[in-house]
């Protein structure tokens, strides 16, 4: 089997590692930096999946050009931030085209808002597409191209598909992620996922929001990105979820043929995927301090006149408000909902980022065409949450 890794971030480098790991895998990357995988070896160390061995895993093919790489693949993965998809999916979209009898599947190691009409618009609805509802583990990369480390693993993974033989694809990863894969009906739990999309906006205007734009912040003196999770950040995620978690109640009477059952709560949804890497088990605050998993994350930041500022350009800002929060509220207005909390996360990151999504409450920026919202990709009904194709039976609001 060959499979193509798209990214030489985080996630690239552990299935790199993974892959090149295992019997009967040949392993390509795609990526602007080709020259820091030179060795050909990238070893893995697992802390976080019970202090396993450290693996070596072989890369056979590295470029950054697709056209080196990608012809032939069976897999196509992306890896990197969200922001960047759907340039990764135009630079892909000549090469993964069905031809004879191989089918190149094209997939995200993650994904958010709805990846999977941004997938129909630039692959094309004829291309396989795959879409992990969350990352397998939390990793970072210790030396680039050679070293990187699982700091925390799930113990299952979401995967919404078109067009794929699921079976196929499960024996095909499973094998090298190490972490079971379970098949969504459709891609709603993505794009309604409680996860990064409200997390991060949550914490990050949670320590930053009392900033005044210019002063520079004494590096010591911002807290770790979970750890110290506090009151208040806690409060803006508790409302997030709460609104989201409106939004699917509403789409299950008015989508009936969407899945929207693995739209779980937040603090559930941790404790399911991470159990006993939890300590702290008993509130949302103590749940997102305690993740093991999560403690190694520090709070994205960029120097400024001899202290630092955060980040406008950093994927938790970049991802999680035109990919996320943008996402939810193109589905609220459309339900007539009410979100304060989704409006006030966008409106002072919107600010940060020198961007224009929301105006009087409403989704009506200049900046819109930028979103994997519904209405940003040209979709008419709330079926297409879930689904790339027009329903049979529209949704009737």
């Amino acid at each position: 089997m060959i499979i193509t890794i798209v990214g030489g971030g985080n996630g690239g480098h552990v299935l790199a590692a993974l892959a090149g790991a295992t019997r009967g895998v040949e392993v390509r990357i795609l990526t602007r930096r080709p020259e820091i995988f030179a060795e050909g070896v990238i070893a893995c160390q697992r802390p976080g999946i019970g202090g396993g061995p450290t693996v070596h895993g072989t890369i056979d093919r590295v470029s950054s050009d697709p056209a080196e790489v990608v012809p032939g693949s069976h897999i196509v993965i992306w890896c990197g931030p969200v922001v960047a998809t759907r340039a990764v999916f135009k630079d892909l979209a000549p090469f993964v085209q069905p031809t004879g009898t191989h089918t190149t599947y094209v997939g995200c190691l993650f994904s958010q808002g709805c990846v999977h009409l941004l997938a129909k618009k630039e692959l094309g609805a004829h291309v396989p597409f795959f879409a992990l509802q969350s990352i397998p583990w939390l990793c970072r990369t210790v030396t680039p191209g050679k070293m990187c480390e699982i700091v925390g693993r799930k113990h299952y993974t979401n995967v919404a598909c078109h067009r794929v033989n699921f079976t196929w694809l499960r024996r095909a990863l499973e094998d090298i992620i190490e972490v079971k894969l379970i098949r969504l009906a459709d891609f709603a739990a993505i794009v309604l996922n409680p996860a990064n999309q409200i997390i991060h906006p949550a914490r990050y205007w949670g320590i930053f929001k009392d900033w005044d734009g210019k002063t520079p912040i004494r590096g010591e003196a911002v807290p770790w990105l979970y750890r110290d999770f506090d009151r208040v950040s806690t409060e803006a995620l508790a409302g997030l979820d709460v609104e989201l978690q409106a939004i699917k109640s509403d789409l299950v009477t008015l989508t009936p043929e969407l899945d929207l059952d693995p739209i779980m709560p937040l603090q559930d949804r941790i404790i399911a995927q991470y159990g006993d890497q939890v300590a702290d088990k008993s509130s949302l605050q103590t749940v997102m301090a305690t993740n093991q998993a999560y403690s190694m994350a520090k709070t994205p930041v960029v120097a400024l006149g001899g202290g630092v500022a955060p980040n406008p350009r950093h994927r938790v800002v970049q991802d999680d408000i035109p990919h996320g929060l943008c996402v939810l509220k193109d589905i609220a207005e459309r339900l007539q909902h009410d979100t304060p909390w989704i409006d006030r996360m966008i409106v002072w990151h919107q600010e940060l980022m020198d961007k224009e999504y929301l105006v009087g409450g409403r989704l009506i920026g200049k900046d819109l065409a930028e979103c994997s919202s519904l209405s940003a990709l040209g979709a008419h009904s709330l079926s297409n949450i879930g689904h790339v194709d027009e329903p049979f039976i529209p949704c009737r609001l």
